[in-house]
């Protein structure tokens, strides 16, 4: 009889590793964009639906990336992989516990969501419901999105647009932006298609941002990723393209502040975001030198040592710093209006 694999105890460090909390501060910048944007333009604010969507947002954006390790830890081809890059392999943690705490996190972001749509209207679930699909489908099923070239049109998609649409949606009247009402047999859609396209056009930096990130992910894990049978968007347009759109996505939002200020969708202190391009700029040629995710480090004459970030940590810099400066400049905006 086969012995029984004996894993070890999942810890609560290793559960905050296993859904990388530390890069999740990026998650809460649309959040906080959202809800300033809302109160910027359209002068409102609510507090219960803001804290029930920062914990559900905050539960399911645990969830993708607890559940993307735990199925690309099933999935791997590579036995180096599994036991050498991913996490749980390392940790020799138990797949089944890991994917159990996933699913409760699935969990509580559903059951939230469905108090969120009850508080305000059906509307909300033509987001949230694609949304929760995606996130299991990235790297579950018969052929999983993370598999594909789609991650960098999800990832801009749900992470930049879709989060800071709906801070804004749950904050506003929704009359103001869209509704859905049903009553059997009955349905009817309304809304204000000028209000729904000034959103889609003011958190369109987010989604260009979103999709720089998983971009430059891919293209560091190209190798990597083909040796396990993930063909992503890389693998199709080769590096070199790779870099270009990237760089593209990164530099483009400036010019789409700018316009916005320029139309007066934007407050004039959103223009704060250029004193990020001298460090965005060169962080993108940083990157567009070399592409790798392997940590470096140098010690110094007194003996101590140090990190040297990895090209790839200057994706979700940028990301951050342009971030922190939008949300600055609809606070001043605020302030000032």
């Amino acid at each position: 009889m086969e012995a029984k694999t004996k894993y070890s105890h999942f810890t609560i460090t290793d559960f905050f590793e296993l859904v990388r909390l530390n890069t999740k501060l990026n998650s809460l910048m649309p959040y906080l964009l959202g809800i300033l944007f809302a109160y910027f333009y359209f002068h409102t604010f609510s507090w219960q639906n803001s804290l029930i969507y920062l914990i559900a947002q905050g539960a399911i954006a645990l969830f993708v990336t607890g559940f993307n390790n735990v199925q690309d830890y099933r999935l791997a081809k590579s036995r180096d992989y599994q036991k050498e890059h991913n996490l749980i392999g390392k940790r020799n943690l138990s797949p089944a516990t890991a994917m159990a705490v996933m699913l409760s996190l699935l969990l509580i972001a559903a059951v939230l969501g469905i108090w969120l749509t009850v508080r305000t209207n059906l509307f909300i679930l033509l987001i949230g419901a694609p949304g929760l699909f995606v996130a299991v489908f990235y790297t579950y099923g018969p052929v999983p999105f993370s598999r594909v070239p789609l991650g960098e049109i999800l990832a801009g998609l749900f992470e930049g647009l879709g989060i800071m649409f709906l801070a804004v949606y749950i904050n506003s009247p929704v009359t103001q932006l869209a509704y859905l009402n049903f009553d059997w047999p009955q349905f009817s859609v309304g809304g204000n298609l000028a209000n729904l396209l000034l959103i889609f056009w003011v958190a369109l930096p987010q989604a260009f941002f979103n999709a720089a990130t998983m971009l430059a992910d891919n293209t560091c894990d190209l190798k990597q990723d083909l040796a396990n049978g993930r063909h992503t968007l890389p693998s199709y347009i080769g590096v070199q393209n790779s870099l270009n759109l990237f760089s593209f996505l990164t530099l483009a939002p400036f010019a789409i502040v700018a316009i916005s200020v320029i139309f007066r969708l934007l407050p004039i202190w959103q223009l704060l975001i250029f004193v990020t391009l001298p460090k965005l700029y060169k962080n993108v040629q940083a990157f567009r030198q070399k592409q790798t995710k392997d940590m470096a480090f140098w010690v110094d004459e007194d003996n101590v040592k140090h990190r040297v970030p990895t090209t790839f940590d200057l994706a979700p810099q940028n990301l951050f710093w342009f971030q922190l400066m939008q949300v600055c400049g609809l606070i001043l905006g605020i302030i000032f209006h």
